[in-house]
């Protein structure tokens, strides 16, 4: 989506910034960006990088890392601005403004904008562009509904409920791999447990103090492995072809509106492999999966009445 205003700031000899909340990001859009612009000089920086040079053509950054810079950029794009911790950690904005030189055109990226954000919109205070559609043209998915009980509980004693043990029956008889999201650290484990009791199927489980998660995720991208458990780390951003997507004890707070919305973006983003299943397992159906599902409805409506989608056109 930013490879056109890239390339035209590369043209004008101007330096470009694209800054990340997440590490794991960063590390995904790296090898994305260098293959983009194979004549550029691509920095990317974060806390556990080796570059030893900070300056480039385009540096791909955590925000954090933005201390390093002083009126360094031309063009700074921003991504998932709405994202802990950018949103949570004044420091940052005003780093981001540190690192600009003056006259710097500021972008920023969200599939999820925070309410604040979508008001100044709507008063004509922010500018916005709305882009209602990948760049593949096919439709959203949209999550389904399951109710699965009190899962915690089936945890405990190392048990699946019994839809849930039929999912994953249906996914090993498909050969489909999936992401299963959970929203803590304890039910993670839980999960690896009870999918090992139950199918004798060894799965790994990455969260955010993991020391091993890069390399578990970028084992999972390259195909080792059918499922990945994850708390909400890889909410966004990442992308893995061809995979689903299972939500469990979705009715938990963690498990907020935006964070729904990005959660089920992690499905069908290759264009080999537009398409995939959502399931949001839940004890109870709560306003936030509700206005998730909602959301990504009108993103769906919004394309079919520019006359976006492949899809109806066949």
């Amino acid at each position: 989506m930013m490879f056109e205003t890239i390339s035209l700031a590369l043209l004008q000899k101007k330096r470009v910034c694209w800054a990340i909340p997440r590490a794991d990001v960063v590390v995904d859009l790296i090898p994305r960006i260098k293959r983009a612009f194979p004549y550029a000089r691509v920095v990317g920086l974060h806390g556990n990088s080796e570059e030893k040079n900070i300056y480039g053509d385009i540096v791909v950054t955590t925000t954090h890392q933005l201390i390093r810079f002083y009126q360094a950029f031309d063009l700074l794009i921003i991504d998932e601005v709405d994202a802990f911790p950018y949103t949570f950690d004044e420091m940052l904005p005003r780093l981001a403004q540190k690192a600009c030189k003056t006259g710097c055109a500021t972008i920023y990226l969200s599939a999820t904008p925070s309410k604040t954000d979508q008001r100044l919109i709507k008063r004509g205070r922010l500018k916005c562009c709305l882009i209602p559609a990948r760049y593949h043209l096919h439709a959203l998915d949209i999550p389904k509904y399951c109710f699965s009980g009190n899962l915690s509980r089936f945890l405990k004693k190392r048990r699946l409920p019994r839809v849930i043990k039929k999912w994953f029956n249906k996914q090993l008889m498909l050969n489909r791999r999936a992401l299963l999201f959970v929203p803590t650290i304890e039910m993670g484990y839980l999960l690896q447990e009870a999918i090992r009791k139950c199918f004798a199927l060894e799965v790994e489980f990455v969260f955010s103090s993991d020391e091993n998660r890069l390399a578990k995720v970028k084992n999972f991208k390259e195909g080792k492995g059918q499922f990945l458990i994850t708390t909400m780390i890889l909410e966004r951003g990442v992308t893995i072809a061809n995979i689903d997507v299972a939500i469990f004890s979705t009715e938990h707070e963690v498990f907020e509106e935006s964070a729904l919305v990005q959660i089920s973006g992690r499905v069908g983003r290759n264009p080999m492999y537009p398409h995939g299943e959502i399931v949001f397992f839940h004890y109870g159906i709560t306003l936030a999966m509700e206005s998730a599902r909602r959301q990504i409805r009108e993103m769906n409506n919004h394309a079919r009445r520019q006359k976006l989608l492949k899809e109806d056109y066949k």
